[in-house]
């Protein structure tokens, strides 16, 4: 189930600034520099996984999203005292929550590091995705994303074009810097819950019973031709399917790839068979899939 906030692996970002990066004793900066943030942050994260991930379903939030924002704000809680407070006693939580009157004024609800507390952040986030949307209505869902995400540290008052949308945050990079953090979870384990990987099954299976019935000529029909994946087709839509539920490629030995080779070559009668077998197989498997999960 895709999230009705944008895709955070089509946000654009250029990730952490040169202030956010020596702070952490980093010698580079930029997108790098916020994966390996991330990727330090990784065990500490997984310790409240099925919390993230129940929250995430709950609110159609991507968990990787609450997952950069966690790692940015509190170090998935390393960062924070024995009373789960952080810059200097303002903001609580793993989300770090602020609490003051001058600021958010939230009345925090649960321990720092319960349901509860990722309910409240979460909550908080898509409010401010929400004003976001309503002020720059003309922007793309991921263009608003990430002013959401700028705002939740600072307001929406603090974002006043997409082209500078960090010009106010702390170090003038937050929301490039959760961004870049939320894309490196989503390859290590935060993807969606619902992965797409049943979707793109069911629609490969649909693929792959259409090149049975009409092969060659369905595969040529459908996009996978002897020159490649055309754009704009069936074809290239189950393969960007297929690479965003593999992380960003098309595993090799997929569907998706044993058709792309065959509409390059050309489909045998034994690869016809062979598809219609995986095909009836999978299809089956898929069908139980969607009455259990959908």
């Amino acid at each position: 189930m895709a999230s009705p906030y944008g895709n955070i692996m089509k946000v654009e970002t250029s990730g952490a600034s040169w202030r956010t990066a020596i702070a952490d004793w980093k010698h580079f900066n930029g997108v790098p520099a916020s994966h390996n943030m991330a990727e330090h942050d990784l065990a500490a994260m997984n310790k409240y996984k099925g919390l993230i991930m129940k929250v995430a379903e709950r609110n159609a939030v991507d968990p990787a999203v609450i997952c950069g924002i966690i790692s940015r704000e509190s170090r998935a809680g390393k960062g924070l005292d024995k009373h789960g407070r952080g810059d200097y006693g303002k903001a609580f939580g793993l989300m770090q929550i602020d609490t003051t009157p001058s600021g958010g004024g939230n009345t925090p609800k649960g321990e720092w590091d319960s349901e509860e507390h990722l309910q409240q952040g979460t909550e908080i986030l898509i409010e401010f995705i929400k004003r976001i949307q309503k002020k720059f209505h003309s922007w793309t869902y991921e263009q608003q994303l990430k002013g959401g995400i700028a705002a939740y540290n600072k307001g929406e008052d603090c974002v006043e074009s997409y082209q500078e949308v960090d010009a106010k945050t702390n170090g003038v990079d937050y929301s490039n810097d959760v961004v870049a953090r939320a894309q490196w979870f989503y390859r290590h384990g935060y993807g969606e819950k619902r992965n797409g990987g049943i979707i793109v099954a069911a629609t490969a299976v649909v693929g792959a019973v259409c090149a049975v019935a009409l092969a060659p000529l369905a595969l040529t029909a459908i996009g996978f031709g002897a020159g490649g994946i055309v754009a704009g087709s069936t074809a290239a839509s189950m393969m960007s399917a297929a690479a965003v539920a593999n992380g960003g490629g098309v595993a090799a030995g997929s569907l998706v790839a044993v058709l792309q080779s065959a509409g390059a070559v050309g489909l045998s009668w034994m690869a016809t068979a062979i598809v219609g077998s995986v095909g009836a197989a999978v299809g089956g498997s898929v069908g139980w899939l969607e009455r259990t999960f959908f």
